[in-house]
């Protein structure tokens, strides 16, 4: 094995403590080709160093990183305290400090830099006008010059220099090497909006990095059109009974599914279009002649029917044997057996996880006449268990990296919505991880009754007409009410099958 594929004998310190002043408090966490900054800059150092620590005082926001965290001693002290924290907790004698929004960091450059170290304190490139000390070598004995800097107050890493050893490399210094090329974009921050606009192909309103809202143009308008009307008539004539509104949730999710599905089969370099029309007529039997289950027919098995309806003797007629299979292999059977069925699987489960799945949370609550209330906060307990497994469930790699990060996202938004529930007085919550039955579940439970007694806590799995089921139940110790509610649980493995 050749010198340049070993592993540096250094720690790399991943510098993600920035407030987001200049653009988002989460700017480590904004795409590039659908990957994070930060998970971009992991891909490189990783293979690259004997450790890696990322420095950050929200730990929670880099989870799905997977690599060891390390916080700043004293907060509010800027990159100098997540440098000084760093070195204090690396083995190795030297440490690597790059930052977190550095999307584009370069081995060769960084292999290079280290050989000019020898006997000096810090070795920092100097591409531009200026020093880039969140791209560099860093010994442990800075340690003593960077604490009397701090406990003075001095605060900027170039004032490092008078008492610190520092070999500086200059724009010849890459000519030299043969490195100035690439020296530019080695070097690039995401510092502001034009920034990332510019590396996401955004720039001068030109959508780049992402495969699909507009997919749904390459279906036939009249197709589209057709399919759209359908499943809005479907649930339409079903809620008639309650209203005379229009719905059209089914068709929007539909649309979304289709489009990620899209997404998806893409990246895995499958056939596109059959996972883009099995996405948008994978629910269509969901209110199949105006009803919910009327009777034993499964939905799936309506949305074959409607889909070889609406297919056949058209040019999307060629599928529908692969749209046909995804449909069933993915919900009938609970298992995807083809490609296209765990696209569409993946795209169905994706909906409901992050952001995305937050908004459609509280939506559907809204469209059952059901608002923020400690019902509702209790019911959050579904969405984080399913975030919780999804990196474990999904059935292509596409969709489990995306679920790995609104794994996250997920976690990091209900924590803070109870977190503000707490704050106002509204009341008081916890998010306990709970083996039931050998299956973990994240639970968010009440910390007292409305009569100010405790709550007893009993679950346990049962089955359901198409799963196994988590059944909750509180009940006060003081008044005695009870409050029990369940939910299908994810297919993770080591799940009880059914007897």
């Amino acid at each position: 094995m050749g010198s340049s594929s070993k592993k540096i004998a250094a720690t790399c310190l991943i510098l993600a403590g920035g407030e987001g002043r200049r653009l988002t408090p989460d700017k480590p966490l904004l795409e590039i080709d659908n990957r994070p900054i930060i998970e971009r800059t992991a891909s490189v150092v990783v293979p690259l160093f004997e450790a890696v620590l990322v420095v950050t005082n929200t730990p929670e926001k880099y989870a799905f990183l997977g690599l060891p965290v390390v916080g700043d001693e004293r907060q509010g002290f800027g990159p100098l305290m997540g440098i000084y924290s760093g070195l204090r907790r690396i083995k190795h004698e030297t440490a690597f400090v790059c930052a977190a929004d550095m999307p584009f960091l370069d081995e060769t450059i960084i292999r290079r830099q280290i050989i000019e170290l020898g006997e000096f304190d810090i070795v920092v490139p100097c591409p531009g006008k200026r020093p880039e000390f969140l791209h560099a070598f860093y010994r442990q004995r800075c340690l003593p010059a960077i604490r009397d800097n701090l406990d003075a107050g001095i605060f900027k890493i170039e004032m490092l220099v008078p008492r610190c050893k520092t070999r500086r490399l200059e724009k010849e210094w890459f000519a030299k090497n043969g490195l100035a090329q690439g020296m530019d974009r080695a070097f690039t921050n995401i510092n502001t909006m034009r920034d990332y606009r510019r590396w996401t192909g955004q720039e001068d309103g030109q959508p780049g990095g992402v495969s699909g809202p507009n997919a749904l143009q390459s279906i036939a308008p009249d197709l589209l059109r057709e399919i759209r009307r359908s499943l809005i008539d479907q649930e339409s004539a079903f809620q008639a009974r309650f209203t005379q509104e229009t719905f059209s949730s089914i068709w929007s999710h539909s649309a979304r599914v289709a489009r990620i599905a899209h997404h998806i089969a893409r990246a895995e370099g499958w056939e596109e279009e059959p996972a883009l029309l099995a996405g948008l007529l994978h629910d269509s039997g969901k209110f199949a002649r105006g009803s919910y289950h009327e009777d034993d027919t499964p939905e799936e098995e309506n949305a074959v029917r409607f889909a070889r309806r609406i297919l056949s003797g058209t040019a999307y007629a060629k599928w529908l044997p692969s749209i046909s299979d995804a449909i069933l292999s993915s919900y009938l059977e609970g298992k995807a057996t083809s490609d296209i069925g765990r696209a569409v699987y993946d795209a169905d489960c994706l909906d409901k996880l992050g952001s995305l799945g937050v908004a459609q949370f509280f939506a559907k609550k809204a469209l059952r006449r059901q608002f923020l209330d400690d019902d509702v906060m209790i019911r959050t307990s579904i969405e984080l268990t399913y975030a919780h497994h999804a990196p474990e469930t999904l059935k292509t790699a596409t969709g489990r990296s995306l679920a790995r990060k609104r794994k996250v996202r997920t976690r990091r938004f209900y924590t803070d919505l109870l977190d503000e529930w707490k704050e106002l007085g509204l009341g008081a919550f916890t998010i306990v991880e709970d083996d039931i039955a050998g299956i973990v579940c994240i639970l968010v439970v009440p910390g007292s009754c409305s009569c100010g007694g405790r709550f007893e806590r009993q679950s346990d799995i049962r089955d359901s007409l198409k799963c196994r089921s988590v059944v909750v139940c509180y009940r006060c110790r003081a008044c005695g009410l009870e409050n029990e509610f369940s939910f299908c649980l994810p297919n993770v493995r080591g799940l009880p099958q059914k007897p």
